[in-house]
């Protein structure tokens, strides 16, 4: 691989236990013949020419892994598979993991959010961010579902005297609560390789329950965001039948 290029991962080990699909939760089918792994394909699409992806894997993901080199192969764009450390949980363990992937901008996209509209530039937008000095980039989408807010990546975001986007609270899961404190929720991130082991290490130990000191979280505070529009998480059955009828497009 081009160890230039920019690296996108994607964490596919989670078992998808809420749903109890018969297939990977990557791989459910979201209409006119396209699973949910396609979506996120689909936002990589304009950008291969400077991409590589890593897919970090759990048990029994060869159908994934099958179904990544097809699509991959069609795309040109370079792809590595390797499995999940066990002692690295969720998501965040997943992206650890990968750090010897890493390039010199790294995105990171969850397979089971799928976008109501694509929104292929804002992938573009949030490497360039990087480029340009920034150190870290979260995507994310505006909601004021304080149900949602309660059990998601949940972010505060402000716009800037620029009209630019920055993160000024974060929490993930905080819970109907603390829900009021929060405006939206995250799609993805992006890092500079000069940034990664203190910001995804912050992400690690918020997604564990483990970041208890305001301070524990202060690379992840004030970063930029790039808005991607409303998106489904089709981790639960509601969101999943919701999506399949109709509701998600």
């Amino acid at each position: 691989m081009n160890r230039f290029r920019d690296t996108v991962v994607l964490p596919l080990a989670g078992r998808g236990s809420r749903l109890g699909l018969p297939t990977p939760k990557e791989l459910p089918p979201t209409g006119r013949g396209r699973v949910a792994l396609d979506d996120t394909l689909d936002l990589l699409a304009p950008h291969t020419d400077r991409l590589r992806l890593v897919a970090v894997l759990g048990p029994d993901r060869e159908p994934t892994a099958r179904y990544l080199e097809r699509r991959c192969h069609g795309l040109a764009l370079p792809l590595a598979v390797f499995r999940q450390n066990p002692d690295l949980a969720e998501s965040t363990g997943a992206v650890l993991g990968a750090a010897p992937w890493y390039g010199p901008a790294t995105l990171v996209l969850l397979a089971d959010q799928v976008p109501h509209a694509p929104a292929p530039r804002a992938v573009g937008k949030a490497l360039d961010l990087i480029h340009a000095g920034h150190k870290s980039v979260f995507l994310a989408a505006g909601e004021d579902d304080g149900a949602r807010l309660a059990v998601d990546g949940a972010l505060h975001m402000e716009r800037d005297a620029d009209g630019l986007l920055h993160v000024t609270d974060y929490a993930d899961k905080p819970g109907l609560e603390a829900a009021d404190r929060f405006n939206a929720v995250w799609f993805g991130y992006a890092f500079a390789h000069r940034a990664a082991e203190g910001f995804v290490e912050a992400l690690h130990r918020a997604t564990l329950g483990l970041s208890e000191h305001p301070h524990q979280m202060e690379t992840v505070l004030g970063v930029a965001a790039v808005e991607v529009g409303p998106f489904t998480d089709l981790s639960t059955w509601p969101a999943a039948t919701a999506h399949w009828a109709g509701a998600g497009t």
